[in-house]
């Protein structure tokens, strides 16, 4: 963790962050809509989109700490600004997709509708939505070309972020690669994985299955449950703050060491009491 370069921990860190987390964002919000729970996905979209803009906006100079928050119209203007020509300015229809199911309509303005629809006051009911045809296939594109642009885009391919896969590549900047591949996603993608029949054969079964103050009937509790539900180990995982809070105090703080933890701060917002926590080591350590 601190013993790779500095594009290595910021990559790490950036993925962690906000790449990984938007990928379930992203899985929930296509359940959610296919499902027919509308305010749920448009939660999960403005979550999803606000961390892989956040993604890359964080790996190409910018701090994010301040600013920005929630707002996606923000953060989408500056995503414009930063990436000019390869920015993500336009969606267009798959081929295979009916155009009754499609709109032509400027991408900004789906953008406008997940910031608004998205809005953290959904969790509580206080907005309206409104869906169109087209927003799940647009989400779709859209968080494709975002996540492609979670990289520094002048990094070295093969130098910065070793690439096995694009061998042929090596040498080129990821502007490059983002021009030239793009049906390329340069970051591993981690999709859930399960049965659906574990829980019954309704959607109505993943509330009622093992449910014993909601439901009295015999079937939803008969069925075997799978691990996740009744684990034989309670499954855990540390934090890659705590990983590096613990690994601080057994380094020495170089200058190498320093300008990591700095980057963090500086540019991503812990919370005040992390935050705290490492600029003191940097302080106590020789």
């Amino acid at each position: 963790m601190l013993d790779t370069n500095l594009v290595h921990f910021q990559s790490v860190f950036a993925h962690q962050f906000f790449v990984a987390p938007s990928d379930q964002n992203y899985f929930l919000a296509r359940f959610s809509l296919i499902n027919g729970l509308y305010e749920e996905f448009w939660w999960q979209s403005l979550q999803c989109v606000e961390k892989l803009l956040k993604a890359g906006l964080v790996l190409n100079g910018v701090s994010i700490k301040q600013g920005y928050g929630h707002n996606l119209k923000c953060l989408w203007e500056k995503h414009l600004e930063v990436f000019q020509d390869v920015s993500v300015k336009t969606t267009k229809k798959p081929e295979k997709l009916d155009e009754k199911f499609w709109s032509d309509a400027p991408l900004g303005q789906f953008i406008e509708r997940i910031n608004q629809m998205g809005h953290p006051d959904s969790r509580y009911g206080l907005l309206s939505y409104a869906n169109k045809r087209g927003d799940l296939f647009k989400l779709d594109q859209l968080v494709f070309e975002l996540r492609r642009r979670t990289i520094g885009l002048d990094w070295i391919v093969g130098e910065h972020f070793p690439h096995e896969n694009y061998k042929d590549h090596f040498g080129k900047t990821y502007r490059d690669l983002i021009r030239e591949l793009p049906d390329s996603q340069f970051r591993p993608l981690k999709i859930p994985n399960g049965n659906f029949s574990v829980m019954g054969e309704t959607l109505e079964d993943a509330f009622y299955a093992w449910n014993f103050p909601f439901s009295d009937n015999p079937k939803n509790m008969e069925r075997k449950a799978p691990a996740s539900v009744v684990p034989v180990m309670a499954g855990f995982k540390n934090s890659y703050l705590f990983l590096l809070s613990e690994k601080l105090k057994k380094e020495s703080i170089t200058k190498d060491v320093e300008a990591k933890i700095n980057w963090l701060c500086e540019n991503i917002k812990l919370g005040k009491d992390v935050e705290r926590d490492f600029k003191e080591r940097l302080k106590s350590k020789p």
